[in-house]
């Protein structure tokens, strides 16, 4: 393998001592070494911070820099976090942990509470993490039947918070990425760094629920994911194609769970008696009861999935609601006053084309969710619209599965209103609307090009 030009890099502790260290590339992708000892995991992170240019051999785990001599720039000193958020009170404000007695925002927090951020932004600074758990225990004991629930211990809950908060200040101080947080207002802030937008104080069991509206999912470790991002070249220049980078790796990875939300089938699903963590969603898991169909990326349907959004781009400083409709999760990217039709409609068989289309025509802007799920809208229509994105999509790009319906209503010789493409599309076209718009004719076309219905992928 040849030399790759290492862009940044970031360092994970490990039980026992021993760390891990990932490169990311600059030509996009990442490699990472693993059970370093703590002295050599120094020595390494020293030639990053001080040598550049700095290349990466993987397979012959072997790193260089570009000279003998040292090229490169010392990193700058940590910066007082302390007099940075105090310089900017609506981000100060906006950090807020909620505990038995209510919510505080940073500036009324003990001075037992502030050390832990500047710890943890200490280490977030230089690479490194407080301990997070990416599995926590649920403290929520449920039978087989029970409807599945999630509470975090404090100190999981707290630990996840702080991390949290120490990440954000750091990539925004860094300028890790290419938006910044300094003109968001107090409700996209809040998504980032208020714990009442990741988990509410539970009395019985004691600790933190997460709730629907935080999405159906356990977070990970801030590294974890900001890791995951990294090493999937999914941080783009700009903050819409993040988004939409990630959307794409959702249409191409995730499966929609099977079954209901109970305590034995999440367990089935994921080994986890409650919300999916978000560690086990990005692995892959088996499901027990059926192993044949082997690792799969498998999420809890629309209210997993805008969970697994709003967590994932929150290290990255990417603030989304969950907004509902009809009984439907959907992400509303807060920033850039763009949505989703539907959670599920990235991995809906109809985003699947050949060849496949760019994954941002997913998103629906402000006017078309209002006209569509506003407050004039009825109920029954709400209903109707839930992933109307994908199917006005498939009239344009004639995915796989609409195809296929296609090949299936030749074979069973179905007039245009009797067959399955017109289900598909019934709830928002007429046929002589599909018609209008030769969609019969461009997909016999299309059939044809592949080669007749027996060679469509």
């Amino acid at each position: 393998m040849a030399r790759k030009i290492v862009s940044s890099y970031a360092v994970f502790e490990n039980l026992g001592g021993t760390r891990d260290i990932a490169f990311y590339y600059e030509s996009g992708g990442a490699d990472s070494v693993s059970g370093v000892s703590a002295a050599e995991a120094d020595y390494i992170v020293g030639l990053l911070r001080n040598e550049k240019p700095v290349s990466y051999d993987h397979s012959l785990k072997r790193l260089s820099t570009g000279s003998i001599e040292s090229v490169g720039e010392s990193e700058e000193p940590v910066p007082n976090i302390d007099t940075w958020l105090s310089s900017r009170p609506l981000i100060a404000g906006s950090i807020v942990w909620e505990d038995t007695t209510g919510a505080h925002a940073w500036s009324s927090w003990s001075e037992s509470q502030k050390a832990e951020l500047r710890l943890a932004f200490t280490l977030a600074w230089n690479r490194n993490t407080i301990a997070v758990a990416d599995v926590p225990l649920n403290q929520a004991v449920m039978g087989d039947e029970d409807q599945s629930a999630t509470v975090l211990s404090q100190g999981d809950a707290r630990a996840y918070f702080t991390a949290s908060v120490a990440h954000s200040l750091v990539v925004e101080i860094q300028r890790q990425v290419g938006w910044s947080i300094e003109g968001y207002n107090t409700a996209l802030l809040a998504q980032l760094f208020d714990s009442r937008e990741m988990f509410r104080w539970n009395g019985s069991p004691a600790g933190y629920r997460i709730d629907h509206m935080h999405g159906h999912l356990v977070p990970a470790s801030p590294s974890f994911s900001y890791a995951f991002l990294g090493s999937n070249s999914l941080i783009a220049p700009a903050r819409i194609d993040t988004i939409g980078r990630l959307v794409g790796w959702c249409r191409d990875n995730l499966v929609h769970f099977s079954g209901g939300t109970t305590a034995a089938n999440m367990e089935d699903q994921w080994q986890y008696r409650g919300y999916p963590p978000l560690s086990r969603v990005i692995n892959g898991t088996l499901q027990l009861s059926h192993p044949q169909f082997g690792m799969r990326h498998r999420t809890a349907g629309c209210w997993g999935t805008v969970g697994l959004f709003r967590t994932l781009l929150r290290v990255v400083n990417i603030p989304v609601k969950l907004v509902t409709n009809a009984g439907h999760a959907q992400p509303w990217f807060m920033a850039d006053s763009r949505y989703l039709s539907h959670g599920d409609d990235p991995y809906n068989a109809l985003t699947r084309s050949t060849p496949p289309y760019a994954a941002d025509e997913l998103f629906i802007d402000q006017a078309r969710f209002d006209a569509w799920f506003g407050a004039g809208v009825s109920n029954e229509k709400k209903e109707d619209n839930i992933g109307r994105r994908p199917r006005e999509l498939a009239i344009v790009h004639l995915p796989n599965y609409l195809l296929h319906a296609r090949c299936d209503d030749l074979h069973d010789s179905k007039s245009h209103s009797a067959g399955k493409v017109y289900e598909i599309f019934s709830r928002d076209y007429t046929v002589a609307e599909l018609e209008a718009q030769n969609l019969w004719m461009r997909m016999d076309a299309k059939i044809a090009s592949f080669g007749g219905c027996s060679h469509l992928p």
